[in-house]
């Protein structure tokens, strides 16, 4: 008599309304979506690096040798926004970065000049006395009027010519001491210095407090007519003779200032002086022009690899590529309404670095959906109906996505709150289009899959790509008949070991094998048939791996690193679209512009050619000034070129944040394997991880290829992506290690578990490098620099799992007691298993006594098993039934 039991079971019903609730909210938030960014150009803010204008980070610098407080900071970036306010400029930003540095955005300006002289500038005004002067060559020089004087430059013959510039002598903190400063003024004016002079004079009204100071010092001075030394950013302005006790606070300083010399002055004046002096730590001046091409290129550049994707995706899986594809654009218009929203506060603006970031987020997408469809190919296969593997294959797939999508959350949350400069809109693109990802497979895709499964993908499964899993299934239930087995265990066993399979059915029923091992020998389709013996070459994996380490190690030792100017400090000037212009008219003009030894090197971008040129310059101001010069004798337009400069401690700032991100990542990483699955498979993904990051500097280091910011955020974007893939391998081993049906060493599990997920890791890297691919040829050079690391990465990464995670992690696992034991028991071949009835149809079919029964008899039968010599499992009688008959492998079990 059959078992009947009544389960009470949710109608269909309910679960299909449910998903199409989730597609009607789908719909509501693409149609939301498509309203918000529309049209994009308008709606998502650009950054300045698109728009094109100046970025300056300012860092400050303590004049007494005590930190720098919140409170000095905060008060300068509001007098340096107030500055920045005068220019006119009106969508300018100021705001703090980190604990001592100030970055300054002013989109859209065209007199970069001007703006670096002025708020660069710490307004440091200081009035003293000649006599307190302690270097006697400086008061010398003040004594006789040599405090100011046109400047020369000097050529490469050692002639030197006037530059046209006023210099100013200049003095040392510590060397003077000042009667009054910035601070003691409350009024500032512009006048001619004379009523017959033609030069101008800056006014200034000053506090109760400096003016008894200054009437003090006037008064003493006076008898002798000694000198006020005005002393502006340590450089002397002017060096007047006190004619008279000024015992009003009125003072006029004069330095023979034209009227926009005097403006300027009077606009660091207004503001009053900083409490702390400031030094550029980084200046980029980009024209409009070039931000808008590298916008262009980096729209098309994402349209492409999104299009190549989908191609792929629907000549792979047919109609469920379709599905794919619809994902994928449900996911690209729910991305651009999120990005559209947060412009809207302000709080966010696309860079070039972010559209990498968004590339990138593409190949994420495409990996999400590959892992759904196979593990909905996948169940089929096992011989579950369309429907079952519609529920139960798409929620493995989604908490297996989401697991390595958290992962590479970490990696993204740390570029975005730990790294500097273009690195934390990489990290935000990402971060976004991982929450983009999540929230496209739980509203859409599993919904979609779920309502299509039982009617029109069973009924039409040629067109949907899942005939080769049907048809597979068949082959698998006709090896589980003759095995006495169920159909997932029929295919485990024949992936593992197909030999020992056919032998175990002929020695049981040769009648029936022939046809039995035909049926299996017919299956077909797109997914491993028989498992490639990763681990049984693991030796040879980690020896070619420990190689290349060492060759990265010799390489970068000898030819050493070609580090980027945001390393080392100098500038940085980029020409587009130079036509004609030949590097040595190029070298020439910089020659002239006073830069002898600039290195310079063709360039070619969207297929126009250009000149990238660096100097040792670290000052703003002159970089950019020279950089004008030679655009002006060459005929090229200021928005033809951009200019970076970058300061000596740049550099040692950028590194230290990028190192901070990737421990705090590593860090992170680990705690949550560890959390999710155990602390082992956390440690082994970090030895690949860093074989990676290591191949990836090595490549560099024979290459020659420069080290910037950028490569450093593809470094860090590699552990998001390394781990991805490591994750998913991980996933399924730990969801097998759950199962008890199939009963193997551990190696031989993690062998089959690797085996079950490597179409999976092929396409998901095809489908990942194929963007990647595509900011490489078609992409400008900062999308190219972030390509060509990753591109490395991506098949490092892919690689490293296969060859060092899993080896690495299984030969510790199988250190473990209850591991050893049986590796010893069993040996180390892998592909020996044996199947283990318990869960076979059979016994599904006898009342509940006799089941309760054969569970006692199965648990005794294990605990003397345990104690055997011969190892061998005896397996719980069974009724005899023609269609389940006893079978069991014959190399013992494993588990």
């Amino acid at each position: 008599m059959a078992l009947e039991r009544n389960v009470k079971k949710k109608p269909a019903r309910t679960h299909d309304r449910r998903n199409i609730w989730l597609l009607i909210l789908t719909t509501l938030l693409v149609v939301v979506s498509a309203v918000l960014f529309t049209p994009p150009n308008e709606k998502i803010n650009q950054g300045l690096d698109i728009q094109g204008g100046l970025s300056v980070v300012l860092t400050a610098k303590s004049t007494d040798g005590e930190p720098v407080t919140p409170e000095d900071m905060e008060k300068s970036r509001a007098i340096i926004e107030s500055r920045v306010n005068a220019l006119g400029a009106s969508e300018a930003t100021v705001q703090e970065q980190g604990t001592d540095q100030i970055l300054v955005q002013i989109p859209g300006l065209s007199d970069t000049e001007q703006a670096l002289a002025t708020i660069g500038r710490t307004g440091s005004l200081e009035f003293a006395r000649l006599d307190s002067f302690t270097d006697e060559e400086v008061k010398e020089a003040i004594e006789n009027g040599q405090y100011a004087g046109e400047g020369t430059v000097t050529d490469e013959f050692g002639n030197a010519f006037p530059s046209g510039k006023t210099e100013h002598l200049k003095v040392e903190p510590g060397t003077y001491t000042p009667i009054v400063t910035g601070a003691d003024i409350t009024n500032v004016t512009v006048g001619r210095a004379s009523e017959t002079s033609s030069d101008y004079a800056v006014n200034i009204t000053l506090n109760s407090q400096g003016t008894k100071a200054f009437a003090e010092a006037s008064r003493e001075l006076v008898a002798d007519h000694g000198l006020i030394v005005i002393i502006l950013d340590g450089e002397v302005q002017s060096a007047p003779a006190v004619q008279s006790e000024i015992p009003n606070g009125e003072v006029s300083i004069t330095g023979n200032y034209t009227l926009d010399e005097a403006k300027n002055l009077q606009t660091i004046l207004e503001s009053g002086s900083l409490p702390v002096s400031f030094e550029y730590a980084q200046s980029q001046v980009v024209g409009p022009t070039l931000g808008q091409d590298a916008l262009v290129s980096g729209v098309v550049v994402a349209l492409i690899g999104l299009a190549l994707v989908m191609l792929y995706l629907l000549f792979f899986y047919k109609g469920l590529g379709l599905i794919t594809a619809a994902a994928m654009a449900v996911f690209a218009v729910l991305y651009l309404g999120i990005l559209a929203a947060l412009s809207a506060f302000g709080l966010f603006s696309l860079s070039l670095a972010g559209i990498a970031g968004i590339v990138l987020t593409i190949g994420m997408a495409a990996d999400s959906s590959i892992l759904t469809v196979e593990r909905f190919r996948e169940e089929i296969r096992m011989g579950r109906s369309v429907k079952a593997a519609s529920l139960t294959g798409v929620k493995h797939a989604i908490l297996t996505s989401i697991d390595a999508d958290l992962v590479t959350m970490v990696s993204a949350l740390c570029l975005f709150f730990l790294a500097a400069s273009s690195v934390k809109g990489f990290g935000m693109t990402l971060a976004l289009g991982i929450i983009c990802d999540i929230v496209m497979m739980v509203i859409f895709k599993a919904p979609l899959i779920r309502l299509l499964a039982p009617k029109v993908i069973a009924r039409h499964p040629g067109f949907w790509g899942i005939k080769d899993s049907i048809d597979a299934s068949k082959g698998y239930a006709e090896l589980a008949a003759a095995e006495g087995t169920s159909e997932r265990e029929a295919e485990i066993g024949s992936q593992m070991n197909a030999a020992e399979t056919r032998a175990i059915v002929e020695e049981d029923d040769p009648a029936d094998a022939s046809q039995t091992v035909r049926a299996v020998r017919k299956i077909r389709g797109r997914f491993i048939k028989h498992d490639i013996n990763f681990l049984g070459y693991r030796k040879i994996f980690l020896t070619a791996a420990a190689i290349a380490m060492a060759l990265c190690f010799v390489v970068v030792g000898v030819r050493g690193l070609n580090f980027g100017i945001e390393f080392v400090g100098g500038t940085s000037v980029a020409f587009h679209g130079t036509g004609d212009v030949t590097i040595e008219q190029m070298r020439d003009a910089f020659d002239e512009a006073g830069e002898p030894d600039a290195v310079i090197q063709t360039t070619e971008t969207g297929g126009e050619p250009g000149f990238l040129v660096r100097t040792t310059t670290t000052s703003a101001e002159d970089a950019t000034t020279r950089a004008n010069q030679v655009a002006d004798k060459l005929g090229l337009e200021s928005s033809d070129f951009e200019v970076t400069t970058i300061g000596p401690d740049w550099g040692a700032s950028v590194i230290q944040s990028s190192v901070i991100a990737f421990l705090v990542s590593i860090l992170l990483i680990i705690i949550y394997i560890a959390i999710r699955f155990e602390y082992k498979m956390g440690v082994m993904a970090i030895v690949a991880l860093l074989h990676d990051l290591i191949l990836v500097v090595g490549i560099y280091a024979l290459v020659g290829r420069e080290v910037n910011p950028n490569t450093i955020a593809a470094l860090l974007t590699i552990l998001g992506y390394s781990l991805y893939d490591t994750v998913v391998v991980f996933h399924r081993i730990n969801d097998n290690m759950k199962g008890e049906d199939i009963r193997c060493t551990f190696m031989t599990m993690a062998n089959h578990s690797m085996n079950q997920v490597f179409i999976r890791t092929i396409n998901t890297t095809l489908t990942s490098f194929i963007p990647v691919f595509a900011m490489l040829l078609f992409g400008g050079e900062t999308l190219k620099d972030f390509a060509f690391a990753m591109a490395i990465g991506l098949i490092a990464g892919s690689y490293s799992s296969i060859a060092i995670a899993c080896p690495l992690y299984c030969m510790w696992k199988t250190r473990e007691p209850k591991f050893a034991k049986l590796q010893k028991k069993y040996g180390t071949e892998i592909g020996r298993f044996e199947f283990d009835h318990s869960a076979s149809t059979g016994i599904a079919q006898v009342p509940l006594a006799r089941l309760e029964a054969q569970r006692a008899e199965v648990s005794a039968a294990e605990t003397v098993g345990e104690g055997a010599p011969t190892g061998k499992h005896a397996a719980p009688a069974k009724p005899k039934s023609a269609s389940n008959k006893k079978k069991k492998h014959r190399h013992g079990r494993a588990q």
